[in-house]
């Protein structure tokens, strides 16, 4: 009987450490096809910039913390860095010197994206980018474990289990676990800090109370969206006290509540202010919020469904987690939702996985910019939980049909049912490596079509000049339109680029090209803000071939 337990024990660690295995395999092979996507540029050099000297003077609409983890790595690299002059001071003769200042952080204006170009490049873009990764593809492990962590004490270990399978393979996590932005690290650190917030709710002990409070300011040094879990936290903790001070008055009430909730805030305070290295000015985190979106171009159009619009669309969010979050998911979300009494969860456990869910959702799609789901990812493990523990409550069902026989259970028809949308939604979260960032399901007729429907970080992030290259040097004579045109040639040996003018080729194309997907969506608009139809690339040529899901190529005779 021990044996037995031993050996049960060993296949249940092996099953865990398979999927956390796969959690980090799938990002990790993945991201070799890449070269830097567009925010990298500024994210990573910014963050080896604050652990050299000290200053965050880069990339300030940020916290430091993820791009300080990603950077880490690269102190031990040997990595050439002037903080006084990197362009033309380091040897580059193709720098044009256009700004003074381009590089210079001791100048009065520091441009961090030039910085951050000449970082990469002088020090070798692969090499850079692939160690400054590797941190961001660890978080994802340390999500993962935590979403099976919770599911387990929620529900149950196969909840746990369930859920961390379907964490490994969402499209959406892989696809930010790959690159150095913030998003993957509010993710992580948002959640870990609502688990710890639940377990002091269940335990609520000193120790809880002390890991509520450091792992909320991690949140808040990934991400200035994170400052939407204070109030989360302020309401899930009155919650808490309703429930168990009945008895009490509406004083103490309160009083019990800012006993919980000071302490706590002031250890994420303390956190953030250790991560923005002790700022002498206490202001410092609420005039970081203030850089939020201060350079946005009033004169951007953001695209959906075919449209364009300088003010986007409330249901954007909700509509691109519909057609980016995998069909099976969606339906198994909607049966669990539909038949949600069942699960008994309780009103305050119900509020900690669905409260942040509606809070991050509802205040994205009023205030964010409408170019990616992304800035909804932190709705995704909460969820996951939730289907974890639905899914782990069918399973229990199904194994007590199995007792009466295999017979008996392939007739069973919830049986039939999971076990067709497990296929699904493992073939299809496979077959679209490595190009997650550009997964689209098949209710708009999967990936291929993507961009009928959305653009930007949805589809392409200029991150895709490897195979662009590669692609290039099949076909030498291959003219490009790019969405990020600067360093193409400087990093990769990109050839041919063209201007986007819509001016020359655009009206009398010859030859073959490669048009970024950002800037083929974009020839629609162009056609209407010219007034010339011949510049709708998009809707009047068909393509002979595609490089991911990044280019579209082009044959003129």
């Amino acid at each position: 009987m021990q044996n037995d337990n031993v050996k049960f024990k060993i296949i249940k660690t092996s099953i865990l450490a398979s999927l956390l295995l796969l959690v980090f395999l799938i990002p990790f092979l993945s991201t070799q096809n890449f070269s830097p996507a567009y925010d990298e540029i500024t994210h990573l050099p910014s963050g080896f910039s604050y652990l050299k000297t000290g200053e965050l003077k880069l990339n300030p609409e940020h916290p430091p913390l993820v791009k300080m983890l990603a950077a880490a790595p690269l102190l031990f690299l040997n990595l050439k860095f002037d903080p006084v002059r990197t362009n033309g001071s380091q040897g580059d003769p193709t720098s044009n010197g256009t700004s003074p200042n381009a590089s210079n952080l001791d100048g009065p204006k520091t441009d961090e994206w030039q910085f951050g170009r000449d970082f990469l490049f002088n020090n070798g873009v692969d090499r850079v980018i692939f160690w400054g990764r590797i941190p961001i593809i660890l978080l994802s492990v340390l999500l993962g474990w935590y979403v099976f962590k919770w599911g387990k004490e929620l529900f149950s270990y196969k909840a746990g289990i369930i859920g961390l399978f379907i964490y490994a393979l969402m499209p959406n996590i892989i696809a930010h676990a790959q690159f150095v932005t913030m998003d993957l690290g509010v993710t992580a650190f948002s959640f870990i800090a609502m688990y710890h917030l639940w377990k002091f709710t269940h335990q609520p002990t000193r120790k809880n109370v002390i890991l509520s409070g450091l792992t909320l300011g991690l949140a808040l040094g990934s991400k200035f969206s994170a400052v939407l879990l204070l109030p989360i936290s302020l309401i899930l903790l009155a919650i808490y006290i309703q429930k168990n001070c009945l008895r009490s008055n509406w004083l103490a009430k309160i009083s019990a509540l800012l006993k919980i909730i000071m302490p706590m805030w002031g250890l994420a305070f303390l956190v953030i202010w250790c991560l923005y290295l002790f700022p002498k000015d206490l202001l410092f985190y609420w005039h970081g919020m203030g850089t939020v979106y201060a350079n946005k171009n009033p004169n951007h159009f953001y695209y959906l469904n075919g449209d364009f619009g300088r003010s986007g669309w409330w249901y954007y969010f909700l509509w691109a987690f519909i057609i980016k979050t995998p069909v099976p998911f969606l339906a198994v979300l909607g049966w669990a939702l539909f038949r949600y009494k069942k699960l008994t969860l309780g009103f305050l456990n119900s509020a900690f996985i669905f409260l942040p869910v509606i809070l991050f959702l509802w205040i994205t799609s009023w205030k964010a910019h409408n170019i990616g789901v992304r800035y909804i990812l932190p709705v995704y493990p909460f969820l996951i939980l939730f289907v974890g523990g639905w899914l782990s409550r069918i399973v229990n069902q199904e194994l007590g049909i199995m007792k009466k026989g295999f017979k008996a259970l392939i007739h069973n028809s919830y049986f039939v049912i999971l076990l067709f949308l497990f296929s699904w939604y493992t073939v299809f979260s496979l077959t679209v490596y490595p190009d997650y960032l550009a997964y689209f399901n098949e209710l708009v007729g999967g990936s291929n079509n993507g961009y009928k429907h959305l653009d930007d970080s949805n589809i392409e992030w200029g991150h895709d000049f490897k195979r662009l290259k590669k692609y290039q040097d099949k076909y030498p004579e291959l003219k490009v339109f790019l969405w990020v045109e600067k360093d193409a040639d400087r990093s990769y040996g990109i050839k041919n680029i063209l201007p986007l003018d819509f001016k020359g080729d655009w009206l009398e194309p010859k030859g073959r090209y490669a048009v970024s997907t950002h800037v083929l969506i974009r020839t629609r608009l162009a056609s209407q803000v010219y007034g010339n139809e011949i510049l709708n690339w998009m809707d009047n040529y068909k393509p002979v071939d595609r490089i991911g899901q990044s280019f579209f190529i082009y044959e003129f005779p």
